[in-house]
């Protein structure tokens, strides 16, 4: 756990309920990508990484710090999501990314900044096709960078568990955006 979580976690347990918000404002992010992973869907993401955070603290007396405080919130939005898409499993539907006009002129520099969002839309769009265990876990070791002992504690899964998901995962996201850049390639093409 970083020093500054520590101290954070000492002031909410001696009463400073105020100094969550700290904790809420350092992780909501993540919290939010994380779910966004896993439900597919920004609304309940949102609702997901609330309902995690509010968990969270109240269960922060049983936080004994063996880990860190972000991977023990990671668990619980990843427990929350998945019970939220159990309970909505029939009812989801997937988000189509919309594509924006590009018959504009724009600098080089921009050129740059768009090719890397073009990159950045892609790659989101590849983890949003994975299934939810995929898309979770490929976040946290690459964006969390995490290990793999500490996504097996977020997930739950044994670390073997963990490296063969994280393997199959990989592989997943490969084909995905094998497909996507495909699908790319071929609109750029008969425009």
């Amino acid at each position: 756990m970083s020093q500054s979580d520590n101290k954070i976690i000492k002031q909410i347990k001696g009463g400073d309920v105020a100094a969550y918000a700290t904790l809420v404002s350092k992780y909501q992010n993540m919290a939010f990508t994380l779910a966004l992973s896993i439900t597919k869907n920004r609304e309940d993401a949102e609702e997901v990484a609330q309902d995690a955070f509010v968990k969270a603290y109240k269960n922060l007396a049983s936080f004994k710090g063996k880990s860190k405080f972000s991977t023990w919130l990671y668990q619980i939005v990843h427990n929350t999501a998945l019970s939220k898409i159990r309970i909505k499993k029939h009812h989801t539907h997937p988000i189509d990314n919309l594509l924006e006009d590009r018959n504009i002129k724009l600098s080089e520099s921009e050129n740059r900044n768009l090719e890397r969002l073009d990159k950045k839309r892609i790659l989101k769009e590849a983890i949003k096709k994975l299934n939810e265990d995929e898309g979770f876990i490929i976040i946290l070791y690459y964006y969390q960078e995490l290990n793999i002992e500490e996504i097996a504690i977020a997930t739950g899964y044994s670390e073997s568990n963990v490296k063969v998901k994280l393997f199959r995962a990989r592989k997943n996201l490969y084909e995905k955006l094998q497909i996507i850049m495909e699908g790319e390639a071929r609109t750029l093409i008969q425009n």
